[in-house]
């Protein structure tokens, strides 16, 4: 997997996944359409000015509250990818089965990370350059398997990947 090199963009402790495609948006599921409601109460110019190759950079409880898909297909569409210093499991294999790579960082590497620093980030290796500050970060990487998973466009690209035409495991 290429490196994601853009823009941080930064964000506190406990980003819900309510704030960031309000309930009211749940029964589109139309990418396009999602990504223009996509954090539009916290951050109104995410939406029009995050371009492919940014990283969103939150905090503590990251996708915290309702578990829905929307927000994840808004940055999929986006090719947006996430670092967070915590996230439950079900955001994160929400994250890895739609298609995002994301890298779990201490609050140390996280808070270092500045809103509009451009970043470098291999998800392999763990390795986050911050290119604004010159500082250069290792955590753990995404793991081998779920890096393939996001690399084969999420979980049901990758199924399709193993399997054959009528659904039977490659040999």
């Amino acid at each position: 997997m290429k490196p994601y090199t853009g823009r941080c963009w930064r964000f506190g402790d406990d980003l819900a996944s309510d704030e960031m495609i309000a309930p009211n948006h749940v029964f589109e599921y139309d990418p396009k359409v999602l990504r223009s409601h996509l954090l539009e109460g916290a951050r109104p110019e995410f939406s029009q000015q995050a371009v492919s190759g940014d990283i969103l950079v939150a905090g503590r409880n990251f996708a915290t509250g309702s578990i829905h898909s929307h927000p994840f297909l808004a940055l999929k569409d986006m090719n947006v990818a996430l670092i967070c210093q915590s996230v439950s499991r079900g955001p994160f294999r929400l994250a890895i089965y739609i298609g995002i790579p994301i890298l779990i960082a201490p609050a140390s590497v996280i808070e270092s990370l500045k809103d509009a620093d451009q970043l470098e980030v291999d998800f392999s290796s763990g390795r986050i350059r911050n290119n604004t500050s010159g500082q250069v970060h290792n955590v753990d990487p995404v793991s081998p398997f779920l890096l393939e998973i996001v690399t084969s466009g999420g979980g049901l690209a990758y199924a399709r990947s193993i399997t054959g035409p009528e659904g039977v495991p490659n040999a």
